[in-house]
Formats: structure tokens, sequence, C-alpha cells
């Protein structure tokens, strides 16, 4: 391995995590940070002075790092949810997640229209201006000390349906793009999706059991940790075959090992070494990588686009979930707590900008997409945990929200530590 490459990682992973630990005192999620840091790493700003930087732009074993990061990111994130919390709240959920999907996209489609976008492109991107940040989501609610409440179930189910929908709606684009027969592509993948989603349930059923044994006898965590890679890597390897991106089997992977090490000593030290790989080294490269491919001259001549679907992201998804919040009769401060954490976009926003750009759906006539989709997430993820905040702690105050909910008290101003 060249001296250079290490170099690079060393001041990817720096600067990242530098910045990261900066925003949290501004009450910020790290991601910001560490977008911040690939754009000032990027060719725009301090790529202009240091012409050896273009080197960090091109290597390949920095770009492996980055898609390793997604992979261990979901896979993590899949650990983070507990569907016995999700269970509670899966109606209002559900119905907050239909239209907090239905009407960012009715948007986009329409406003991205009305700019000339059409075909496989208009529809990926009024996907990805529907997606939330389910990564964010939990990790925000998480340091917060608010994830086991109501209110927090609730959008953890929105986000939940909302992007895994949403993947499987990236996935039959993906398909039909790879193959252009439409109706051919999406019965394909119908079947593929059925036979991996069955093949993940009797995994879960009569599989699961079986690992549970095998950590009881595990002594050391790392090798625990070896285990829950291999089977998220095998997961991811299963997704592809069925047409899905393998983050997606990854995140399956996650939720299916969730409750195996429930109670086991080796189990709490897998997690650990999963949130200190992920979060510490591999994530923030990725993130780092995709703030360095935002191209700011090629997207000055799009800035009426960029204001339209910054303004669809966070509008779309505030109405989209307050709306149905509001007809199920939840308090306004609390719907409109639920809704400003719906329309983070985040690490679920820019891994679907990151494959779609890998496979060439983002051409290079329209790489100014993939610039307005990294910035629309940038600005949504530091605007979602202000308002939530804000919101949450008037529906306490209120008394919007039940009586035990409400003795975990007013949401202090500490800082968020998202992935």
């Amino acid at each position: 391995m060249e001296l250079s490459v290490l170099i690079f990682v060393l001041v990817i992973i720096a600067l990242a995590k530098g910045l990261g630990e900066a925003v949290t005192r501004l009450n910020q999620p790290p991601i910001v940070g560490e977008l911040l840091a690939g754009i000032i790493l990027g060719p725009f700003l301090l790529g202009q002075v240091f012409s050896e930087l273009d080197a960090m732009y091109t290597s390949q074993f920095v770009v492996d790092l980055a898609d390793l990061g997604m992979l261990f990111l979901m896979l993590y994130v899949g650990l983070e949810f507990s569907p016995r919390l999700i269970k509670a709240s899966s109606w209002h959920g559900g119905m907050i997640a239909g239209f907090g999907i239905i009407l960012p996209m009715v948007l986009s489609l329409v406003v991205c229209s009305a700019f000339g976008l059409s075909g496989l492109l208009l529809y990926f991107i009024s996907i990805a201006v529907s997606v939330t940040a389910l990564p964010v989501t939990i990790r925000v609610l998480k340091d917060m000390g608010v994830m086991n409440t109501e209110t927090s179930a609730t959008i953890v189910s929105a986000a939940l349906v909302t992007d895994v929908g949403l993947l499987l709606a990236l996935g039959v684009v993906l398909g039909v793009h790879d193959s252009g027969d439409a109706l051919g592509s999406a019965a394909y993948l119908a079947l593929a999706f059925l036979a991996f989603f069955g093949l993940a349930l009797l995994f879960g059923k009569y599989v699961v059991p079986h690992i549970y044994d095998l950590l009881k006898r595990m002594r050391t965590g790392e090798a625990a940790f070896a285990v829950a890679v291999g089977i998220a890597i095998t997961f991811a390897v299963l997704a592809q075959w069925a047409g899905l991106p393998g983050v997606i089997g990854a995140f399956i992977a996650g939720m299916l090992l969730r409750q195996t090490g429930t109670g086991l000593k080796v189990w709490v030290h897998v997690e650990e070494i999963l949130s200190g790989v992920t979060l510490g080294f591999l994530a923030p490269i990725f993130f780092v990588l995709i703030g360095i491919r935002v191209d700011f001259e090629g997207i000055l001549g799009y800035l009426p686009l960029l204001i339209a679907l910054v303004l669809i992201a966070i509008l779309g998804k505030l109405l989209g979930s307050y709306l149905p919040a509001r007809a199920m009769r939840i308090g306004r401060n609390k719907s409109m707590a639920i809704g400003s954490m719906m329309m983070g976009k985040g690490a679920m926003e820019l891994v679907f900008a990151n494959i779609a750009l890998e496979i060439g759906l983002i051409d290079s006539a329209h790489q100014y997409l993939f610039s307005a989709l990294v910035l629309m997430a940038f600005v949504s993820t530091m605007l979602a945990p202000i308002m939530f905040r804000f919101f949450y702690n008037r529906a306490v105050t209120s008394g919007e929200v039940d009586a035990a909910e409400a003795r975990i008290g007013v949401v202090s101003p500490g800082p968020a530590q998202p992935g």
C-alpha cells in the first residue's frame, strides 16, 4: 500500500472526526461535520490549493473503504432497530409514512418535470426526496434520551416503513435501468424480493436460535463480531442476487440479529466494536467522500432546482407527516415534532445518491443532481434535530404527551451524536 493512501485516510479521519465533534457543540449531528470535511477537502476548496489531493479523489482504496462503511452503517442501523418498540405504534407510523411518501413524491414529480427531468431519473429523484434518515433518527432520539417513548416509537416505525418501502422502489428503478424492460424487471424483482424476504423470515425462525446457542459458547466479543459481520455480508450478497442494493441485506441482517444476543455479555462487546469501527472509522470515510463529490461549480447554474428540492424535502415531509398525525388526533406540537424528524435525510439519502451515481443512473450530464441531493440532505439533517427539540419540549410542557412519557422531561440542549 502506498504511503500517500495512508496519509489520505489519516487526513480524512482526522478532519471528519474533528469537525464532527465540533458541530456537536452546536447541537448538530456529527454527519454534518463529516460532510463539511468532505466539502473542505474537495476540489472546490483545498483541491484548488493542493494538487496532491487529486490522487485522493480517485483512490480505489478510499472508495472501497467508503463502500464498506455504507454496509457497516446499515448493519449498525439494523441492530439499533427494535421490532417490539415499533409494533405498538405500527398503525400511526404506517399512516404517517404513507402520507409522508406520497406528498413529497407527487410534489417532486411535478416540480422536476417542470425543470425538464424525465424517465427513470425523474422517478429516482422523487424517491430520493421522499426518503427519511433512519440511522440519524435513531441516534438523535437515543442520545436525547427519548428513545423508549411512544413518540419515538411512532417516528421510528414511520421512518422504517418509509425507508424500506422506498428501498424496494429504488430496487425496481435500478432493475429497470439495468434491463430496460419495465414490466419484466418489475415482475422479476417482485419475485426476487419475496424470495429474499421469505429467506430472511426462515433464517430468523430457524437459524437465529442456533446463533444464540453459538454466541453463548463464545468467550470473546471479537469472535461474535465476526459472526455478525459474516451474516451481514452474506445477506448483502443475497440481496444483490435478488436485485436489491446490498445495503438492504446488511440492514435486514442487523434486524434479525437484534434480539439474538440479548442478555449475553459477549453481545455487548459486539455492539461496542461495531459502533467504534462504523462510527469511528468507516462511516466517516463514506460521508467525507460524499462531500468531496459535491460539484459547487456545476450546481450554480441550477440554483432554482436546488431550492425547489430543498423546499420539497423539508415542507413536503413536514406537512406529509403533520397532517395524518393531526388527523389521528395527535397534538399540534407533538405532530410537528414527528414531522421534524421525518424531514431529515442524512445517511439514507446519501446512500441512495451514491448508488445512483455508481451505477450511472445519474450520468455526467446530470452530475448537478447528485450535488443537489447531497446539499438537500445537508440542510434537512441540520434542521431536523433543532426543530424536533423545540416542538417536543413544547409538547411536554403543554401536556400533549402522556404522563409516563412526560416524566422523561424536557429534552436538554446537549449535543446529539447520530452516525
